[in-house]
């Protein structure tokens, strides 16, 4: 498929992206348990976006504490940074990480970059994470292993451009698997 032939189907869900992100951060938007994931497949890339609240992943939201809190969040950023252990794109697909990018408004270290706090004294982690595919037309699907790693979450709200279409769906635990 052409690359120009996606792009109305891309503008659509950067417009659809941009409303769910601004409601993200609306007060009371915040919801602990519950992250967000967006897959975007455009040509050879692979990219997936994480939205949650920190205490899904920490079990806290602020700047760490203890020497506890400071190894939880080593071991957070060690898990995210280690791909394989998170998502599992098709294998087909030949994938191969480019860039993984953590970033919180709470002040963690471990490479996470500090982004402006929101004032509303809640404190999410933004990852993105990208991947060019040798194989882009085997890539149907990918794994997600988030809630096995990060029991605090236990639900993503995921939603899905592709070329095939776009679509939203939520997993629970016990259920790992999105397709296109």
């Amino acid at each position: 498929m052409k690359i120009h032939s996606l792009l109305p189907a891309c503008i659509a869900l950067a417009s659809t992206f941009a409303v769910v992100h601004a409601q993200a951060h609306e007060p009371g938007a915040h919801v602990h348990g519950v992250a967000e994931l967006r897959i975007v497949i455009d040509g050879p890339q692979l990219q997936i976006s994480l939205e949650s609240p920190l205490d899904n992943l920490l079990g806290f939201e602020h700047v760490p504490r203890t020497d506890v809190q400071r190894t939880t969040v080593r071991q957070m950023a060690r898990t995210l940074r280690d791909t394989a252990s998170v998502f599992t794109p098709t294998a087909a697909a030949h994938c191969h990480v480019t860039t993984v990018r953590l970033a919180s408004s709470a002040a963690l270290g471990e490479s996470i970059e500090t982004t402006p706090a929101d004032g509303d004294g809640h404190a999410d982690l933004d990852a993105d994470f990208s991947w060019t595919c040798d194989a882009p037309q085997a890539l149907t699907g990918v794994d997600i292993d988030l809630m096995r790693h990060f029991p605090g979450l236990r639900r993503l709200k995921v939603q899905v451009a592709a070329p095939s279409g776009q679509r939203a769906l939520d997993l629970l635990p016990g259920r790992r698997s999105v397709a296109w």
